[in-house]
């Protein structure tokens, strides 16, 4: 198994997620407020939603009826788009860089994302809404690898013309978590670096304001292959320059790493892509003193 990719698939979070008191009976105990549980980075949390109402369950106002539709979770009033991995909004939200993140928290203390669970009969506008359960969850997870199968190969026929079985064994592998077969059927999907025409890169950001770009990254230009250095530059000249001479005022993490602006997106592709088929980039903002803005 590949060091890189091993560590990245096996990253995880320890998270706090907090019940909304309106959704409580009156009578419930502090200490039965909050659930403390740790997922891996590679996933949706929203796979995790039945897991934390059966253990809230008794302490509801209201039964239990649905375990996906009119849940979500919030950061600070700011609701989680579940349909992005765990890690990709955690370092996007939190804006947190990992050089300092470290330094804070030692090897005796643990660093845990608090969360908010809410309910609603209309999710925020920001929340797709799930109404099929798991399979809308399954069929949405597909069709991110095909348009991603699209953006490398310019068609979607390597992800379309995988077996039913193996379709199967793609989406059980992120379930359960076995990345050698989930590798496997990747490496079908794949072109070689000869074939491939773009990157499927997503670039996140919360300052000033919570973003999404999904830039053209060619993976070779003229000059080579493309680094990610170029992308950044050409999207986001204020913070990224090409000037050696003058600092860059925000840096790149993927999968919770600071990752070096001269790496190629094939290589950074290879090596951190995430279980979705795309290459997720959080911007991380400095101040003065290299520590971060506060997103709020």
């Amino acid at each position: 198994m590949d060091s890189v990719r091993g560590r990245a698939w096996a990253g995880s979070l320890n998270l706090r997620i907090t019940v909304y008191p309106d959704l409580l009976l009156s009578s419930s105990s502090q200490c039965k407020h909050s659930i403390n549980f740790k997922v891996p980075r590679e996933t949706y949390l929203v796979f995790y939603f039945p897991y934390i109402l059966e253990r809230i369950a008794t302490e509801l106002r209201n039964n239990v009826t649905e375990h996906y539709n009119g849940w979500w979770v919030e950061m600070e009033g700011v609701p989680l788009s579940w349909n992005f991995p765990v890690g990709v909004l955690y370092d996007s939200l939190t804006g947190l860089d990992p050089l300092l993140r470290s330094s804070k928290h030692q090897s005796n203390s643990i660093n845990v994302w608090e969360l908010t669970l809410r309910h609603g009969a209309q999710s925020p506008s920001s929340i797709i809404p799930i109404v099929r359960g798991t399979d809308q969850i399954r069929e949405f997870w597909m069709h991110q690898w095909k348009q991603a199968c699209f953006i490398l190969n310019g068609a979607s026929k390597q992800m379309m013309s995988l077996s039913k079985p193996d379709t199967m064994k793609f989406w059980n592998s992120v379930l359960r978590r076995e990345q050698n077969v989930f590798d496997a059927i990747r490496e079908k999907i794949l072109p070689i670096l000869e074939n491939a025409r773009f990157i499927p890169l997503r670039v996140h950001l919360a300052l000033p304001q919570i973003r999404l770009l999904e830039p053209q990254a060619r993976v070779q230009d003229n000059n080579g292959l493309t680094s990610l250095g170029n992308v950044l530059n050409s999207e986001f000249p204020e913070w990224f320059s090409d000037d050696p001479s003058r600092p860059n005022l925000a840096k790149a993490i993927i999968q919770g790493i600071e990752v070096p602006l001269q790496l190629s997106l094939w290589h950074l592709y290879q090596e951190l892509s995430s279980f979705d088929g795309f290459l997720h980039v959080s911007l991380c903002l400095m101040t003065e003193d290299a520590s971060l803005t506060s997103h709020s």
